[in-house]
């Protein structure tokens, strides 16, 4: 596997309190790769030392080849990292192509418009872009953030539970945009709690707990794995033992 992103032996400690214990992996190009693990395993910790929110107290992050620990977040921007949080952080009085031009700006004013034409043609909302940002439905909202992240151009698109709040059909319809942004040469690094989407749309899965990688593989590997089945996925019932 080509690393886009290499992360090895990150630590970070909040008061004594251990968030990640020497976490290492390897995110290759143009691949779907997730995070896995219970509450409290570290998983957004990740990611928030991989785009600079956090600063770690050990470990080196590479992207491309540049290390990236300790820098701050609009700095790992620029080089071509993009994100998008937990809970929706919307324009909301915006119109839903406002959202997207505003931050396809970020790349440069030349042509911005047709970046954020573009970003809203590949989530499907390119027909619904004078609308306003908070009369969307939920789903959508959701949409609109990733547009926003791919309006930057980002080599590597970064996704903090994207499907939570998504009913099931919501949930069919993220997976299939996550693969048509794939196919488009992207790679995305997301955390998630939805376990049918992970195994469904992954090419490679690393799960946490405490902290501490449990297992990485293919998703098929991972799900199997007896430490990613009692911490996380559930002990199997005793019928079944």
């Amino acid at each position: 596997m080509t690393a886009l992103l290499e992360i090895s032996h990150v630590a970070k400690r909040f008061n004594g309190v251990v968030a990640l214990d020497g976490v290492s992996a390897r995110v290759g190009r143009a691949t779907i790769t997730a995070v896995i693990g219970p509450n409290g395993s570290g998983k957004t910790s990740l990611l928030n030392v991989v785009t600079g929110f956090y600063e770690a107290d050990r470990g080196s992050v590479r992207f491309n080849g540049t290390e990236i620990a300790g820098r701050p977040p609009h700095w790992i921007a620029r080089l071509g990292l993009a994100r998008t949080f937990q809970h929706i952080r919307l324009f909301e009085g915006f119109s839903v192509f406002d959202n997207v031009h505003v931050a396809a700006e970020r790349r440069g004013t030349s042509h911005a418009r047709r970046r954020a034409e573009q970003a809203l043609e590949v989530v499907g909302l390119a027909a619904v872009g004078r609308q306003q940002a908070d009369a969307l439905p939920y789903g959508h909202k959701r949409r609109l953030e990733i547009a926003r992240a791919l309006a930057t151009e980002p080599e590597i698109l970064i996704l903090d539970e994207p499907a939570a709040g998504m009913n099931a059909t919501e949930k069919i319809e993220l997976g299939e945009l996550l693969f048509t942004i794939r196919d488009l040469g992207k790679t995305i690094l997301l955390v998630e709690h939805d376990m049918d989407l992970v195994m469904g749309i992954s090419d490679y899965v690393i799960a946490l707990n405490f902290g501490c990688t449990l297992a990485a593989g293919a998703p098929a590997a991972v799900r199997q794995d007896p430490q990613v089945i009692e911490a996380y996925l559930g002990r199997p019932e005793a019928a079944d033992a």
